[in-house]
């Protein structure tokens, strides 16, 4: 069950991205957008922390299930991957969904994070397809094959420079907590938290799936697409005002 306290944190997200997407300011809404990307990292580590503290009553790794539309989906599954790592948690692809043109990507963690990684994920994926079709305008002319060499590109910019910006709000974070932490009753210093809950999902995840191998992702041939995708990621908003609705993600792109 969600706290007053936790409802009241999201809200003030909520209110952060809702003004980040109404003023017509880039600085303001850069601004807005920026306090909420920081507060959904320090709820993250908040909840890191009291759950540390939790003793035998602490809340235990669960999964939940993305929809990820075609065309793409190796690319789109490297996003949510990434995102789940930021926050602790780990993704698998499950495999195509026999005609459906999409396919489930599993992620396990804990269920304040998997609130924020699916929160984003969902986020990302619309402003990916919306960023990707802006740029088409300037993508250089091909066939068929080039078009989509350059999307895979745009969309691995993309990942790779959101990622970035989450990791650095996650640090950022992080070494706050870390340099307000006392010795003495304390669960532990931020590291030591994060790395148990680490292990706990990393267990969960072995438990759930205990045969998985890995594979490689194409990530284009287009420099030009690349450098696209990473310029429309360092634009984009690392949240979104709709926190915990689960989406069908990247259809069409």
């Amino acid at each position: 069950m969600i706290t007053t306290e936790t409802d009241s944190r999201l809200a003030t997200i909520r209110a952060l991205l809702a003004k980040a997407e109404a003023t017509t300011y880039a600085a303001e809404a850069e601004a807005f957008t920026a306090k909420a990307s920081e507060l959904m990292a320090r709820y993250a580590l908040d909840e890191a922390m009291v759950w540390a503290s939790g003793g035998d009553d602490r809340d235990v790794p669960t999964e939940i299930r993305l929809l990820v539309h075609r065309p793409f989906t190796a690319q789109k599954a490297v996003l949510v991957n990434s995102v789940a790592e930021v926050y602790g948690c780990r993704a698998l692809r499950l495999g195509a969904l026999g005609a459906e043109g999409a396919e489930h990507i599993s992620v396990v963690g804990f269920a304040s994070d998997l609130t924020l990684v699916e929160t984003l994920v969902t986020s990302l994926f619309l402003q990916l397809t919306t960023a990707m079709t802006a740029h088409d305008a300037g993508r250089p002319g091909g066939s068929a094959s080039q078009v989509a060499a350059w999307r895979r590109s745009f969309i691995m910019g993309f990942a790779h420079t959101v990622t970035e910006r989450l990791i650095a709000d996650r640090r950022n974070v992080a070494q706050a907590t870390e340099a307000e932490t006392v010795t003495g009753d304390t669960a532990g210093s931020v590291a030591l938290v994060l790395r148990d809950r680490s292990d706990s999902v990393a267990s969960e995840f072995r438990q759930r799936y205990p045969r998985i191998r890995t594979s490689k992702v194409s990530s284009g041939t287009s420099a030009s697409g690349r450098r696209a995708g990473a310029s429309a990621g360092r634009a984009a908003d690392l949240g979104h005002q709709r926190l915990g609705a689960r989406a069908m993600l990247g259809n069409g792109g």
